[in-house]
């Protein structure tokens, strides 16, 4: 007997059960995740072992896809696209990562938890989900009759897995939320550190006085300072590269088909009685709105509704990159009202032509040499450099399409031709540059301007301890360098700034670590070197501290202590996983 003749003869709980059955599997269906099993694994890399398939990164990206055109009505362009793989890619790096490292750590969910999320006091949400009353208990009648049936076998196979794949989420949430624990001590430090201040006298003698003339900089001094900072001259692998572009932009041709269109629906917009359904119905990129609005507030293309008759439509008009026809639907005292059916300038026959333009070449290029073809086709190459992971490419624009495309390609090799959004590219690589510490000579201003902002600190140093740390005032110090004392009233402990001096976060923690009434310095800032007094401090009383300013504290630190951790844990398992990357020998589906 078939499926449907038992539902025929099927009543009482046995029909509920298959009904239930057969809304799982369509739940399942709806999931894709029988297209999985039956087209079997389809690895697109994998993290220490842990596979990474094509059907988890494909449904990744098609829900940011699905989010992406819910919220802005458009499907996401070819640069849009590209960004959500790369984020899909380090999600699942990172998440098999993770899911690793817990295992590493005997954080994994047993046979024995999945046995208690289906038939235990406190079952999964899926399973409160399909046998829940209404009184909130579980009908578990019917909830072992189904586990019973031969037929629903393999479905709870994957009901399993999903309950497995839940728990599994909670127990990483639960152990980064124990390593983000927030301490009383915690709280206490950071409200002493907020609600502490000192007032403050400083004399201040700014780097910037020393001139250039008095800083002299030797090779040797910039070797050092390249060999003792090498990090900071640490780049990504760079491609130089040569490239010809096809523009997407539309023709007066695609303008002129794009009207004509429009054109041909005037009639039935003029004719139409309700003019929000047709607006919504002709899928207008401008929305309905039906409010009268005065000469100011209407934009210029559609200044000319004032000069129409009310159920008049216009002829098609361009406002920007698409175009329009509008229909006056009322005026009083000045004031209109109007509809607007708009489409974005359609330009279907340009890209087709400029698309098989830019595989000629390409594969002419290839033959006859990239400058010879360019030259031949009256086309304008221009150089950029690209850099491993910064999206923004001089001349291109951010492009991680064009990223991608470079980690393909080797030195004098030509590309494929290349969509961006707006136009087609193909480039011949001159040079690669593996990543590594670049040579002094490719930083040699960055380097010196470093060494000579840290000599003109140590010479400014040097002179005021010379000429005025003898002194025993602040006000002697003003009076005999000529420079005005200043204030700062309400210095907190946990500022970086103080006011009349700017960033200083070297000079408040010396402020708050110094007796008042004493002078201090000379103190080498961040801008400047200073003398200091402090008059007054005022030390936080842990007695004001409120219960509701406690937890105020509390969330605000949690927030920033999981922020920086995950950071950290993040950056700590993309370096020590082993990743074995395959999208390159795949085709997304």
């Amino acid at each position: 007997m078939g499926f449907m003749e038992k539902m025929r003869g099927a009543t009482g709980p046995v029909l509920w059960v298959l009904v239930f059955a057969f809304g799982i599997l369509f739940m399942l269906q709806d999931t894709d995740v029988f297209s999985v099993l039956q087209a079997g694994p389809r690895n697109l890399g994998e993290v220490d072992g842990r596979p990474i398939t094509q059907n988890d990164y494909n449904q990744r990206i098609n829900a940011y896809t699905e989010q992406y055109s819910q919220q802005t009505g458009n499907p996401p362009s070819i640069e849009e696209r590209a960004r959500f793989e790369e984020q899909v890619w380090e999600q699942l790096i990172v998440e098999n990562a993770l899911r690793n490292e817990m295992e590493r750590l005997g954080i994994t969910v047993t046979e024995r938890e999945i046995v208690d999320a289906i038939l235990g006091d406190d079952p999964d949400p899926l399973i409160r989900q399909f046998f829940g009353r209404p009184d909130g208990s579980i009908d578990r009648a019917t909830l072992r009759a189904l586990i019973e049936q031969p037929e629903t076998a393999s479905e709870w196979i994957l009901i399993e897995d999903q309950i497995r794949e839940n728990r599994m989420q909670q127990k990483i949430n639960q152990f980064m939320q124990s390593a983000v624990k927030v301490t009383n001590r915690e709280i206490e430090q950071d409200y002493i550190r907020t609600n502490t201040t000192a007032a403050v006298e400083f004399v201040r003698f700014p780097y910037s006085d020393i001139s250039e003339s008095e800083v002299e900089v030797s090779d040797s001094e910039l070797r050092t300072y390249h060999r003792e900072n090498s990090k900071q001259f640490e780049r990504e692998k760079t491609w130089n590269f040569r490239f010809v572009s096809f523009s997407k932009d539309p023709t007066a041709a695609d303008t002129a088909a794009s009207k004509e269109e429009l054109r041909l629906i005037r009639d039935d917009f003029a004719a139409t009685q309700d003019d929000s359904m047709f607006v919504q119905l002709n899928f207008s990129t401008t929305q309905y709105e039906g409010e009268y609005q005065s000469r100011d507030d209407v934009r210029e293309p559609y200044t000319i509704v004032f000069d129409m008759e009310v159920g008049e439509v216009s002829q098609p008009l361009v406002d920007e990159n698409q175009v329009a026809i509008v229909k006056k639907t009322g005026e009083r005292d000045g004031d209109v009202r109007f509809a607007v059916v708009s489409r974005m300038i359609a330009a279907d026959r340009t890209i087709t032509v400029q698309q098989n333009l830019a595989e000629d070449f390409r594969e002419f290029a290839r033959m006859e040499g990239f400058d010879r073809e360019a030259e031949r086709e009256g086309l304008t190459i221009q150089e950029a450099t690209a850099t491993r992971g910064t999206p923004f490419i001089p001349g291109i624009g951010e492009s991680r399409v064009t990223l991608r495309e470079l980690e393909k390609l080797s030195r004098n090799s030509i590309s494929q031709v290349i969509e961006l959004d707006n136009q087609f590219i193909v480039i011949r690589v001159e040079s690669v540059t593996d990543k590594g510490v670049r040579p002094l000579e490719d930083v040699r201003q960055q380097v010196e301007n470093a060494v000579r902002a840290e000599k003109r600190r140590e010479l400014m140093l040097q002179r005021v301890r010379d000429q005025y740390a003898a002194l025993g005032s602040i006000e002697e110090i003003s009076e005999a360098s000529d420079r005005a004392v200043q204030s700062a009233s309400s210095v907190r402990m946990n500022s970086t700034n103080i006011s009349g001096a700017g960033r200083e976060p070297g000079l408040v923690g010396a402020i708050f670590g110094s007796e008042t009434n004493t002078l201090k310095g000379p103190f080498k800032g961040e801008n400047a070197v200073f003398f200091f007094i402090v008059n007054e401090r005022t030390d936080a009383d842990l007695a004001n501290l409120s219960d509701s300013e406690r937890d105020r504290i509390r969330n605000r630190l949690s927030q920033q202590k999981t922020r920086t951790f995950t950071q950290h844990l993040v950056e700590r398992l993309k370096e020590q996983a082993n990743v074995r990357d395959n999208r390159q020998q795949q085709v997304a589906m």
